[in-house]
C-alpha cells in the first residue's frame, strides 16, 4: 500500500532494515502528533519487511495497561510463538517446546535480558523486526527491557521500530530509550497543500483525478490543517454525500470521530484545553483559558502547541465550527454545565457584552443547570433587548426563556418580551402565552410591561377584548395612542362590547386630508416593518390601512418599498407581512401574476395558525389574483384554508368575504356571491364605514343580482346560466373563431380562453364547437 508523502520515511526505515540484515542492528523512533499516520507507517513497513523474509513481532502500548508490568514484552513474546516453532525456532530447542515456554523458563519475567536473549536466538536464522506502537504508553518494566535491547543491537540482526508522540517530554526510563545513540528519529508532520492534493489523488486515499485533487486541496487543507486522520474522516463524509458531492468540505460524523480520536491521542491536558477553547469560542484568551482550566498560563501554552501541531487550531482558536462541535459533543451534561457556568461568570466579571455572557448561561441551562447566579436574569434580559434590535429574535427568545427560569427579574416584562421575540419567528408560539398576557394587563398593567406589544399580540390572535383593557392606561399622560388607533382599525366593531367611545371615533373612515395623512403614516410604519422592527401593534394597524385604502397612486412607492424586504435580515414574520402587503398592492394594480407570487410566498412563510386573524390579508389577495387569472381551482384551494372565526370581525375578514364573493361570481354562483357581498354590507353598516374604494361591495353585488335575474329569465336557455365572460367566449367560438382570435378580440390570454371553454363544455355537457354552435342557434329570441 502506498502512503502519500511518506516515501522518505519508509526509505529511511528500509535502510535501517538492510543494516540490521547485515548484522548491524538499529532502532528507530517514529514521532508525530496524533493523526499523522504513525501506525499506518508501521503497518506498511511491516508488510515490506515480511516480504523480505523478516520475522515481524508486533506490540501496541495502551494507556489502560501502563501499570501492567511487562505488558508490551508479553505481547512480543506471545506473538512470536507460531512463527518461532515453524520457521525461526532457536537452536537447541525441541519441536515439542514452544518459544514462549523457553522464554518463560529461562529468566524471571521482569529480567531485561529475557527479551534480548529471545530476540538474538530468533535472529540467528532470519532478521527480526520488532514494532512497538504508541510507545509513550509503555509500562516501566517493558521500557527497561527495550532500553536493554537497544543497547545491545550493534552485532544483532534486530531492528527495533517504535512510534510515539513527539511531546510532551517522557519520563525515565522511556526518555533514555528514545535518546539512545542507536535510535534514529523518523519524524512525521501534517501535510502542506501539495501533500493534501497527493493524498486526495492517491489510490489509498481519495483516488481522485489529479486536477480535482489540486482544486480541492486548499479548502481541505484549511479545514484539516493537513492532518491525515482528519483528511480521512473528511473524505469519508465527502463520499457519503452521494449522489452529489459538494465542492466544499463537509464536517460530518466521520470527521467528528477523527477529531475525537486525535484528541484522545493527545492526552488529558490537551483535551481539557480543547474543551475550554470550544466553550469560550471567540472570547478565548490565554488568561481566560488558564482561569477556566484552573491552572497557570505557562501550563496552557504546551497544550495549545500540541493542538496546533495536530492541526486543530488556526490562529490560536479551534479551526472551525466543525471542530468545535466535535469537541463539545464529547462533553457530559455535568461538565458542559460546569464549564459554561464558569465561563459566563468570568466573562460577566470581565465586563463582556451581555449577549456573550448570555450564550453561556443558556448553554449551562440547556445542559441541566438548575438555577443561575442572582445577576443572570438581568443580564439575559439585557442581552435579549440588544439581540432583538439587531434582528436576532430566535436567540433573544432563548435568552428570555432562560431568564424566566432563572427568576429574580420582572416576570410580566420578561413574558411580554418573550412573546414578542417568539412572534418574530413563529407567531403561533405566542398563543400559549395569551391568557397570561391578558391577566398581566389587568386594571393597571404592572411596571416593566410593554403594553403596546401586548395589545399588538392580542390583536393579531383575535383577542380584542383583552387588548381594550389596556386603552385607559395608554390614554393617560405620556401614553401611546397608536395601540388604540390600531384597535379601531383592525376591529372596527365599536357599536357593542368593551370598546371605548374614542376608539369608535378613531374607527371612522377618514376623508380628504386625513386620509392622505393616514396613508403616509401607514407608509412610514410599513417601512419600519420592512427595515426595522416595529412592534406587532404597528403591523396590525398598517395591514388594516393597506386593506382599506383605495389609493392606487402610491402603488409604485409601495412596491419599491416592499421589494427591499427580501434584501434585509428580517424575521420570518416580517418577511411574510411584507410579502402579503406586496400581494395586496400588486392586486390593486391588476398585476395578478405578481400578486399570486407574493401571496404564495406569504402563506408559505407562516402557517395558517401563525397568521391569526391577519390571514385574511394574504388569502384575499391570493383568491383575487387566482380569480383574475381564471385559475378557479387554485382559488378554490385557497378558500379551503382554515381561518379563525375572529377574523370575520376584522377588516381582513371583510376583504376575505369580498374576494370569496368575486370568486363565486366568476364561477357562476351568483347567489353565493350575493350572500358574501351582503355580509360585507352588514359589517360596514355595523362599523359605520362607507363602502368605497377597495371595500366597495355594491358594484359586484349588482352584477350578482343581474346574473340571478338572468337565470330566472333564461327560460330554458342554458347559455344564460354562464358567466358573462364565458358567454362572450361561447358566442365567438360558435361563430368559428379560433382560440387565438378570441383572445385577441377579448384581450385575454390563449390559456384563459382554453380554461373558459373547458368549463363551458363541462357545464353544458357538450364535446365540440359544433355542439356550441347548435346551442347558440337554438337560443330563444329576446
Amino acid at each position: 500500500m502506498r502512503l502519500a508523502r511518506r516515501g522518505a520515511q519508509l526509505g529511511l526505515l528500509g535502510q535501517l532494515f538492510e543494516a540490521a540484515r547485515r548484522g548491524e542492528g538499529r532502532a528507530a523512533l517514529v514521532t508525530g502528533s496524533p493523526g499523522t499516520g504513525k501506525s499506518a507507517l508501521l503497518r506498511v513497513f511491516a508488510q515490506e519487511a515480511r516480504r523480505s523474509g523478516a520475522l515481524v513481532l508486533n506490540a501496541s502500548a495502551s494507556p489502560a495497561e501502563t501499570d501492567l508490568p511487562s505488558g508490551v514484552v508479553g505481547q512480543l513474546l506471545s506473538g512470536a510463538g507460531p512463527d518461532a516453532e515453524h520457521h525461526h525456532r532457536p537452536r537447541g530447542l525441541s519441536p515439542r517446546h514452544s518459544f514462549e515456554d523457553t522464554a518463560s523458563r529461562a529468566e524471571p519475567p521482569d529480567d531485561p535480558a529475557v527479551l534480548h536473549t529471545a530476540l538474538r536466538e530468533l535472529a540467528a536464522t532470519a532478521p527480526v523486526v520488532v514494532l512497538v506502537d504508541d510507545v509513550h504508553h509503555v509500562d516501566e518494566v517493558s521500557a527497561r527491557c527495550l532500553l536493554y535491547v537497544c543497547g545491545r543491537l550493534a552485532t544483532s540482526r534486530v531492528l527495533l521500530v517504535m512510534s510515539g508522540r513527539s511531546r510532551p517530554p517522557l519520563l525515565l526510563p522511556l526518555a533514555e530509550l528514545l535518546r539512545h545513540p542507536r535510535c534514529a528519529s523518523v519524524p512525521l508532520t501534517t501535510f502542506d497543500e501539495d501533500g493534501v492534493a497527493e493524498f486526495l489523488a492517491a489510490p489509498s486515499g481519495g483516488g481522485m483525478d489529479l486536477s480535482t485533487a489540486r482544486r480541492l486541496a486548499p479548502d481541505w487543507h484549511r479545514f484539516t490543517g493537513g492532518n491525515p486522520r482528519l483528511l480521512r474522516g473528511l473524505l469519508d463524509d465527502h463520499r457519503a454525500c452521494e449522489p452529489v458531492r459538494p465542492s466544499r468540505p463537509v464536517a460530518g460524523t466521520a470527521f467528528r470521530r477523527a477529531v475525537t480520536g486525535c484528541l484522545r491521542g493527545a492526552g488529558a491536558p490537551a483535551v481539557s484545553a480543547a474543551r475550554a477553547l470550544a466553550v469560550l469560542a471567540d472570547a478565548s484568551t490565554l488568561t481566560l483559558l488558564a482561569r477556566l482550566l484552573e491552572t497557570l498560563e505557562r501550563a496552557v501554552g504546551p497544550c495549545l502547541d500540541e493542538l496546533d501541531t495536530i492541526g486543530l487550531l488556526d490562529g490560536g482558536r479551534l479551526r472551525h465550527e466543525g471542530v468545535r462541535a466535535a469537541v463539545l459533543e464529547e462533553l457530559s451534561a455535568e461538565e458542559s454545565c460546569r464549564l459554561h457556568t464558569a465561563a459566563g461568570r468570568m466573562l460577566y466579571e470581565n465586563g463582556a457584552e451581555p449577549a456573550t455572557v448570555a450564550r453561556h448561561l443558556v448553554a449551562a441551562d440547556t445542559a441541566g443547570g438548575r438555577s443561575g447566579p442572582v445577576w443572570a436574569a438581568a443580564v439575559l434580559a439585557e442581552a435579549a433587548r440588544h439581540t432583538m434590535s439587531s434582528g436576532g429574535a430566535r436567540q433573544a427568545a432563548d435568552f428570555l426563556r432562560t431568564a424566566r427560569r432563572a427568576g429574580g427579574h420582572e416576570e410580566a416584562g420578561l413574558l411580554t418580551m418573550l412573546a414578542r421575540a417568539e412572534w418574530e419567528t413563529d407567531p403561533a408560539a405566542v398563543i400559549r402565552h395569551l391568557p397570561d398576557l391578558e391577566r398581566n394587563l389587568g386594571a393597571r398593567p404592572p411596571a416593566g410591561l410593554d403594553t403596546a406589544d401586548v395589545v399588538g399580540l392580542l390583536l393579531w390572535h383575535g383577542r380584542p377584548a383583552g387588548a381594550a383593557r389596556a386603552l385607559p392606561e395608554l390614554h393617560e399622560p405620556g401614553g401611546a395612542g397608536e395601540p388604540a388607533a390600531a384597535l379601531a382599525y383592525v376591529y372596527p366593531d365599536t357599536g357593542t362590547g368593551p370598546f371605548p367611545h374614542d376608539a369608535a371615533e378613531a374607527g371612522r373612515e377618514p376623508a380628504g386630508h386625513a386620509a392622505e395623512e393616514r396613508d403616509e403614516a401607514a407608509e412610514r410604519v410599513l417601512e419600519s416593518i420592512v427595515y426595522d422592527h416595529a412592534p406587532p401593534v404597528s403591523v396590525a394597524a398598517v395591514l388594516s390601512a393597506l386593506l382599506h385604502t383605495g389609493e392606487t397612486g402610491r402603488a409604485a412607492r409601495w412596491c419599491a418599498l416592499l421589494a427591499g424586504g427580501d434584501r434585509t435580515r428580517a424575521t420570518p414574520a416580517r418577511r411574510a407581512v411584507a410579502a402579503a402587503a406586496a400581494a395586496v398592492v400588486q392586486g390593486r394594480t391588476g398585476a395578478h401574476d405578481l400578486a399570486a407570487e407574493h401571496a404564495g410566498r406569504a402563506l408559505s412563510l407562516l402557517s395558517p395558525r401563525a397568521w391569526g386573524v391577519a390571514i385574511g390579508m394574504p388569502l384575499s389577495a391570493a383568491v383575487l389574483a387566482a380569480t383574475g387569472r381564471g385559475a378557479y381551482e387554485e382559488a378554490a384551494a385557497r378558500l379551503r384554508t382554515p381561518v379563525p372565526a375572529a377574523m370575520f370581525h376584522t377588516r381582513a375578514g371583510l376583504h376575505y368575504l369580498l374576494a370569496r364573493g368575486h370568486y363565486h361570481l366568476a364561477v357562476g354562483r351568483p347567489k353565493a356571491a350575493l350572500g358574501d357581498f351582503h355580509a360585507c354590507r352588514d359589517l360596514l353598516a355595523g362599523w359605520r364605514l362607507e363602502p368605497r374604494g377597495a371595500a366597495d361591495w355594491s358594484t359586484p353585488a349588482a352584477v350578482a343580482v343581474q346574473a340571478l335575474r338572468g337565470e330566472d329569465a333564461a327560460d330554458g336557455d342554458p347559455i344564460a346560466a354562464l358567466t358573462e365572460a364565458e358567454r362572450r367566449v361561447v358566442v365567438l367560438a360558435a361563430d368559428g373563431c379560433t382560440n387565438r382570435a378570441i383572445a385577441a378580440r377579448l384581450y385575454l390570454t390563449t390559456s384563459t380562453v382554453e380554461q373558459h371553454l373547458t368549463r363551458v363544455y363541462r357545464k353544458l355537457c357538450v364535446k365540440s364547437r359544433l355542439d356550441l354552435a347548435d346551442l347558440v342557434a337554438a337560443r330563444p329570441r329576446p
